[in-house]
């Protein structure tokens, strides 16, 4: 039995299908717990995707040559195989560039939100420091105090 035999790279290829497909539905999940504002499930779902990604770098960890080994053996492959793992090796990249996409899409949600969470907290500080000077300054003479820590 050669080397080729030995490797089922169809079967290889489409766990790795599978994996991108699991992580780009939680990262649809996450975009749709960002936009509800729902933290705890966010962190529930950051969680799987992380579980997820340890499981797929075990995996990977498990081949390290895979990839250049399937350069070698694919002209050797039948050409109905090599056309099957061709075609989900095009469906792994393509759902992976939906992920990659709404990962990015996730990303500039939560910052433009931190973005807006910081310039309220600092309008808030602002006119919280405006309405304290005014206070002092129109308080009569009988209320004024002086604050030495300021």
């Amino acid at each position: 039995m050669n080397s080729t035999q030995m490797i089922d790279y169809h079967k290889l290829f489409s766990v790795r299908l599978d994996y991108s497909k699991a992580l780009l539905n939680l990262s649809y999940q996450q975009q749709d717990l960002i936009d509800q504002d729902d933290y705890s499930g966010l962190l529930d779902v950051l969680g799987k995707k992380q579980r997820l990604l340890g499981q797929l770098d075990q995996y990977k960890k498990q081949l390290p040559a895979l990839w250049e080994k399937w350069k070698t053996d694919r002209d050797q492959l039948p050409a109905e195989t090599r056309e099957s793992c061709e075609q989900v090796l095009y469906e792994s990249e393509t759902v992976l560039a939906k992920l990659l996409e709404n990962e990015d899409t996730s990303t500039r949600c939560m910052v433009d939100r931190r973005d807006r969470t910081k310039q309220q907290i600092q309008s808030l500080n602002q006119g919280e420091k405006v309405g304290e000077a005014y206070r002092d300054s129109l308080a009569p003479v009988t209320h004024r105090h002086l604050n030495i820590d300021q």
